[in-house]
């Protein structure tokens, strides 16, 4: 698996086990030294479940908005090799929906010292990414609630999906260095159907709604409440993959 898979050379491809803690074996390799651009990924058939290595030169606050840079980059792999049917939308935090419901998400692995205004070490970017056919053993309660072939992808294969994330992501990964966040979080909210809408989320165990009003520049969400606006923290809703 993998042998034919092409990446951009900007990146290197490290697989995986099959059953790999991909969250616990970026982790380990992370804290050794591996390079920014390694893709640490999990040799399976039914899911892409990769992580790929960062080292920012900002602050955390700053650094988390990459979450957002690897939804646009999934997205984008999707627009390129799914069929034209196939509508992929954002919810917040990090949940990508096709037809039938969740088939992705996105998240975060940091290092244990990582201090909200220190830069970190590095940073992982975790894609989890269904192909299917489910049940898939592993998965967090609640996800997934469809796979991609269930959804029309009948021919896709992790490989293909690889390629073309490494190589979208690395183009936003661009695109957010060269332009800062604006562009990352309008085309972010182009793809959301829940904005401008009443949502109900959970955080801290508690059930908060509001009316999605859009994303903070620290990428905290911003409901509505009547006459005031609510935001609530990225990490305060963001399952951080790994841990």
């Amino acid at each position: 698996m993998f042998e034919a898979c092409q990446i951009p050379p900007l990146c290197r491809l490290m697989p995986l086990e099959p059953d790999a803690d991909v969250g616990a074996e970026t982790r380990r390799r992370a804290n050794a030294g591996a390079d920014p651009g390694t893709i640490l990924c999990a040799a399976r058939e039914d899911v892409l479940d990769c992580a790929v290595l960062l080292h920012p030169e900002v602050p955390l606050t700053q650094a988390r908005l990459a979450l957002y840079v690897g939804a646009l980059g999934l997205g984008a792999a999707l627009g390129v090799v799914a069929p034209p049917m196939l509508d992929v939308t954002y919810h917040w935090p990090n949940r990508i929906d096709a037809i039938m419901g969740s088939v992705a998400e996105i998240d975060l692995i940091l290092p244990d010292s990582a201090g909200p205004e220190s830069v970190p070490d590095w940073l992982a970017v975790r894609v989890t990414a269904v192909i299917g056919p489910l049940p898939v053993d592993g998965m967090r309660q609640g996800f997934p609630r469809t796979s991609l072939r269930d959804d029309g992808c009948v021919d896709l294969t992790v490989d293909e999906l690889l390629e073309a994330f490494s190589r979208h992501f690395l183009t936003w990964i661009n695109r957010w260095q060269d332009d800062g966040f604006e562009p990352v979080r309008a085309m972010w909210l182009c793809h959301a159907p829940d904005h401008g809408e009443t949502i109900e989320i959970e955080v801290a165990g508690k059930q908060v709604s509001g009316v999605f009003q859009g994303i903070d520049d620290d990428g905290a969400l911003m409901l509505g409440q009547g006459d005031t606006t609510l935001r609530i923290a990225l990490d305060a809703a963001l399952i951080e993959g790994g841990s």
